[in-house]
């Protein structure tokens, strides 16, 4: 007898096996072809890095704020504000805060300041936490998930600093503090050893 070999399915991700001519689950035709597998695993959700990605994005985001305005460029010895850019970039580019929602209506900046940073320390600090904590919320729940729970924990993050009167506020630290929230509900859910 001919042995089978199981496979994912490049498309959908189930266990199928090799020879099936059709995916079971997706429709798939030819699953098992070679040059199917490589293109569709080369586009698939599985592929992409969505930390690398949110790390990216924040650091062009801080790149293109200091190029806005560079002669306001904060260039003092203290660490906190070494490299920090005009208050004014950061207004054009959706800092929020009772200023932008409120004189404003800019209620898109809700989604907007979680890409922002406010001087080099400020950008390392937030971006080595992402590094740390954002491979295992990736791993354990997924592209989609991932990029929901850092989007919308920032969005409410900036939303109780609106409604608690913070004028103009930046920064990943909300959107951290989620993923530290989806590792700690994870741990609890999971118990046991691995869970503590």
């Amino acid at each position: 007898t001919k042995e089978k070999n199981s496979m994912l399915c490049p498309n959908c991700r189930k266990l199928i096996s090799s020879d099936e001519p059709v995916c079971p689950y997706c429709g798939l035709s030819s699953p098992g072809s070679r040059l199917k597998m490589h293109v569709l695993n080369s586009f698939s959700l599985a592929s992409i890095d969505a930390v690398k990605i949110i790390l990216y994005i924040n650091v062009a985001f801080y790149f293109i704020s200091i190029l806005l305005n560079p002669s306001a460029l904060g260039l003092s010895a203290n660490p906190m504000t070494f490299l920090s850019p005009s208050d004014k970039s950061l207004f054009f580019l959706g800092a929020t805060g009772t200023i932008p929602i409120g004189a404003y209506g800019r209620w898109w900046t809700l989604v907007s300041a979680s890409f922002l940073h406010g001087g080099l320390l400020h950008i390392f600090f937030n971006m080595a936490a992402l590094t740390q904590l954002g491979p295992f919320v990736l791993r354990e729940f997924g592209v989609n998930r991932f990029v929901s729970l850092y989007v919308l924990t920032g969005i409410v993050g900036f939303f109780i600093s609106f409604i608690a009167g913070v004028p103009f506020t930046i920064g990943a630290s909300a959107s951290i503090c989620g993923l530290i929230g989806a590792i700690l509900y994870y741990g609890k859910s999971r118990g046991g050893f691995y869970g503590e």
